[in-house]
């Protein structure tokens, strides 16, 4: 699976390094410019597990008085998501965006399947970013945050 991604990575321009490289684990960290901010993604593979872990993270990190209301706003944003989920680290205030997959070894392992599930996570965190933001810096409602983002109409806002 490490070449497949190396691969899918390299074919589409997308520059990285190795944090880590065992037997039981790599680790490719990257930058990523998105529409709403620049963030930074880990590519987590755990060959024994079969499992890709993805995860794009916020490119601020939560003061500790808006936690508990990013939580709503993520929490309020995990409701409808299908492919992978938010996720608050309540000690440090980090924000990201989870995509992971079992992929099987006995099939040859899918370029496509990768950069589906990298693609997700860039288009989620671009999607939900603005609103995080608004949340904490301009004191909206996490459920009037989510009702911009999702296009919701919300009778409270009328």
């Amino acid at each position: 699976m490490q070449n497949t991604i190396k691969n899918a990575l390299t074919g589409n321009h997308l520059n990285f390094h190795t944090l880590l490289s065992t037997p039981q684990q790599t680790v490719y960290k990257l930058g990523i410019q998105l529409e709403n901010g620049r963030c930074d993604t880990i590519i987590d593979i755990r060959p024994e597990q079969d499992q890709v872990l993805i995860f794009t993270t916020c490119p601020t990190l939560i003061p500790s008085n808006h936690r508990a209301r990013i939580s709503e706003f993520i929490t309020r944003a995990n409701q409808g998501i299908i492919i992978g989920n938010f996720e608050l680290n309540f000690n440090d205030g980090e924000v990201r965006y989870k995509a992971t997959y079992i992929y099987d070894k006995t099939f040859p392992n899918s370029e496509t399947i990768f950069l589906k599930n990298l693609y997700c996570s860039f288009n989620m965190m671009d999607r939900y970013l603005p609103g995080i933001m608004t949340v904490v810096y301009a004191n909206i409602l996490p459920s009037q945050a989510i009702s911009q983002i999702e296009n919701v109409t919300n009778p409270l806002m009328n």
